[in-house]
C-alpha cells in the first residue's frame, strides 16, 4: 500500500481521530493510548523490515 497518507481526506481519518480524542485533554487526544498505537505500528513495521532484511541478505527471492 503506497499511500500519502497527507493527500487523505481528513473526513477519511474521523473514525480514528474519534476513538483517540478526548475532551479533557490540553491536545484533544488520549496522548498515552496514541503513543502506544503508533509504538506497537513501529514494532510491526520493525519486525516485517527485519524478515525482509534476511530473505534479502540471504538471497531469497521475493
Amino acid at each position: 500500500m503506497n499511500t500519502d497518507v497527507l493527500q487523505i481526506p481528513k473526513t477519511d481519518y474521523e473514525d480514528i481521530i474519534n476513538r483517540i480524542s478526548v475532551a479533557n485533554s490540553p491536545v484533544g487526544i488520549d496522548a498515552q493510548y496514541t503513543h502506544a498505537i503508533i509504538i506497537t505500528y513501529l514494532q510491526q513495521i520493525a519486525t516485517r523490515l527485519d524478515a525482509l532484511e534476511a530473505k534479502l541478505s540471504s538471497g531469497h527471492p521475493f
